[in-house]
């Protein structure tokens, strides 16, 4: 079975996209908390995720998504004295119920405290 690859071009001035649809999914690059001029959103974790969530909401919207279509969420955090702070806004963006999620501590871009990755179900072709 031989499936398309659709690349969306991201706008920042990074050398990836920042969604490929391939087989029916949506798989978006890693969100780190940032302006649409590519310079860092710095703050405490909860200001963090919420603008990385903001950013995949609209990424996906963009491509015809919602959050509700995320099945599979991956999670950096630059220390995990901070996994409650991050839980507390996180939560807030799935009311109908969370998709599997991983967290990992690590070393993140730009001295950031949060990196998200999601994938999604893609949108139905019309």
């Amino acid at each position: 079975m031989n499936h398309a690859i659709k690349h969306y071009p991201a706008s920042l001035p990074f050398p990836f996209s920042k969604a490929v649809e391939v087989g029916g999914f949506l798989f978006l690059s890693g969100q780190v908390s940032m302006a649409a001029d590519a310079t860092p959103v710095y703050g405490d974790v909860k200001a963090q995720t919420q603008v990385i969530m903001e950013s995949i909401s609209r990424t996906l919207e963009s491509v015809g998504a919602k959050l509700e279509d995320i099945f599979r969420v991956t999670v950096w955090l630059s220390d995990m004295k901070y996994f409650s702070e991050f839980n507390q806004t996180y939560t807030a963006y799935f009311s109908d119920g969370f998709p599997v999620r991983s967290v990992v501590s690590a070393k993140l871009v730009f001295d950031l405290d949060v990196e998200i990755e999601v994938q999604a179900v893609a949108p139905k072709a019309s």
